[in-house]
């Protein structure tokens, strides 16, 4: 692939510069707020109503504590009570930040991972699941 000025990108160099944020799947959600916002020192600095197949209505809160993103993710009601596997949005995980999700989403793919988001070219954004049943999300998106 090319990068600015017909540079052209390493593929080697394709890794995790970052975490994104990390995505809680909110069961209790007094509870939840009581913990991260009065217990942990977390400030909401925004939140937002998802529209979609899969996620609509879906109330995600995001909440910081300085270089640390928290996603507390709030279910539609006919949702409210499940935690789903990967494909369902209402699981927890944390998201990575990368450089260059092609090449390590193809390296995922050799070592045998099946991804969520097969488009990742296209999307630069996918999920999968680690060898522990973590989720795993990677996106290129800043």
């Amino acid at each position: 692939a090319s990068g600015p000025q017909g540079i052209q990108k390493d593929k080697s160099s394709a890794k995790v510069v970052g975490l994104k944020y990390i995505c809680v799947h909110v069961l209790e959600l007094e509870k939840t707020l009581k913990l991260y916002r009065e217990i942990l020192g977390f400030k909401m600095v925004d939140a937002e109503i998802l529209h979609g197949k899969g996620i609509e209505g879906m109330l995600v809160m995001k909440l910081q504590a300085n270089e640390c993103t928290v996603h507390l993710s709030l279910p539609a009601p006919e949702h409210i009570n499940t935690v789903g596997p990967i494909g369902n949005t209402n699981h927890n995980h944390f998201m990575f930040l990368v450089n260059d999700i092609v090449p390590i989403c193809d390296k995922l793919k050799q070592e045998g991972y099946a991804l969520e988001n097969e488009a990742y070219a296209r999307d630069k954004y996918t999920f999968f699941t680690g060898p522990n049943g973590e989720i795993i999300g990677l996106t290129e998106h800043k």
